[in-house]
């Protein structure tokens, strides 16, 4: 097979809208995925909290947060310390989003 003429499709635009919207697409379902990690996570360690992470991570578009906040409510040891983590996080986030 002939790479060269597929590479000439590359510069056209229709190409590249097309390529922007399907890495669009699949950054929105890594979010999602992340989101439904998250939760997971939670449901499984701390239940009680559950609303409000869901509630903090539904906010969250950038991949990085999510992966932060997975991170900080995955190794809390108690449902107290989760609740601190996400509370920090949050304000966090929303000193950064000002």
């Amino acid at each position: 097979m002939n790479t060269q003429k597929y590479d000439m499709l590359r510069d056209i635009w229709i190409y590249q809208e097309i390529r922007q919207q399907v890495q669009a697409e699949e950054q929105q379902h890594r979010i999602l995925e992340q989101r439904l990690i998250l939760l997971e996570i939670v449901q499984a360690r701390f239940p009680r909290i559950k609303p409000q992470v869901k509630q903090v991570a539904e906010q969250l578009n950038e991949p990085v947060q999510l992966r932060s906040l997975i991170l900080k409510i995955s190794i809390a040891p108690t449902e107290k310390q989760a609740r601190q983590a996400l509370q920090e996080f949050t304000r966090e986030y929303n000193s950064k989003s000002l």
